[in-house]
């Protein structure tokens, strides 16, 4: 079968098409026939050897976390759909293997696709949907009326942020250039700033959720803006950030916390309800063929991509 790997840590030369046996399935594993993945910043991260601390130096390494497809085998011990049945998820930890034609997962890693989405629709959602839900849900204990500002709004997980904030109740600001404040409102944001014209530290704004998910808004500069007992979130895995957590754990007060995505089956079902409801969409930056997926890694990389870069897998 093919699939994307990385023959060593550097730039998207190291990513080639390769043919590799097809997985066979653990007991507990479900064996998809992939359709659809996608690129995130996770993965030009583990490419450039950036968090070779989680995922060691093992080449070459497979890649992508995000998937769509169809159920071709279940594992004896797993719950699963059944096979044929539309699916599509995410993967946990660090290990990736999304970009190819057959890969074998953990059954809590999938669930029903949402009916009326596409496959390449469909994996545009699992990972930027569960970090974006699991940060404002779990890390932030998002509540409506609340006041939210998400900085990197009109990327990936920034997008599908805005989106859920407003699902759940909150008044959103969302900062991105000017050029991006237009899509932004279409997704429901509140008010928009643009970086370029206003520090949001820096202004009269209080929030009750500061969600930094362009990961250049440290907790200490975002802290006057923050509420008595507002949250700050971030997604990247930097000593600030560990450092910020460790010093807020115990205040009654403003808090840093950090989100790693997990895969849920029930979150994964809890998107899906609401793309069926007409709450929630994906949103494509672009899409490419498995052998474009150098052209998509060097996109994610521009840090100028409005939702998701999506893999073709035919």
């Amino acid at each position: 079968m093919k699939a994307a790997v990385i023959n060593a840590f550097g730039d998207t030369d190291q990513i080639e098409i390769v043919d590799i046996p097809r997985p066979a399935p653990q007991p507990d594993e479900v064996l998809v026939r992939v359709r659809a993945a996608a690129v995130n910043p996770k993965d030009t991260f583990i490419r450039k050897g950036y968090l070779k601390k989680y995922t060691g130096s093992d080449f070459p390494m497979l890649s992508g976390f995000d998937f769509a497809g169809e159920v071709a085998e279940v594992g004896a011990e797993a719950e699963a759909p059944a096979v044929g049945t539309a699916v599509y998820g995410m993967l946990d930890g660090w290990e990736g293997k999304t970009c190819a034609e057959y890969m074998a997962v953990k059954a809590h890693q999938l669930a029903v696709m949402p009916a009326e989405l596409s496959f390449e629709e469909a994996a545009a959602l699992p990972l930027v949907c569960s970090t974006a839900l699991q940060a404002l849900r779990d890390q932030a204990g998002i509540k409506p009326g609340q006041t939210v500002c998400i900085n990197g709004a009109a990327g990936g997980v920034g997008s599908a942020a805005v989106r859920i904030a407003k699902i759940l109740g909150a008044e959103v600001t969302g900062i991105a250039s000017a050029g991006n404040h237009d899509f932004l409102r279409d997704l429901g944001a509140d008010h928009c700033v643009d970086y370029n014209v206003e520090d949001i530290t820096a202004s009269e704004h209080r929030f009750d959720i500061f969600f930094d998910v362009f990961g250049n808004q440290p907790f200490d500069h975002v802290k006057p803006i923050l509420k008595p007992k507002g949250v700050w979130v971030s997604t990247v895995l930097q000593s600030h950030v560990f450092k910020s957590v460790e010093a807020t754990k115990d205040s009654p007060g403003k808090k840093a916390q950090l989100v790693i995505v997990a895969a849920h089956r029930g979150d994964l079902d809890q998107i899906r309800a609401w793309v069926e409801a007409g709450q929630l969409k994906p949103v494509i930056h672009a899409t490419y063929p498995l052998e474009g997926i150098r052209d998509a890694h060097a996109q994610q990389e521009t840090k100028h991509t409005r939702g998701k870069l999506v893999i073709r897998i035919d």
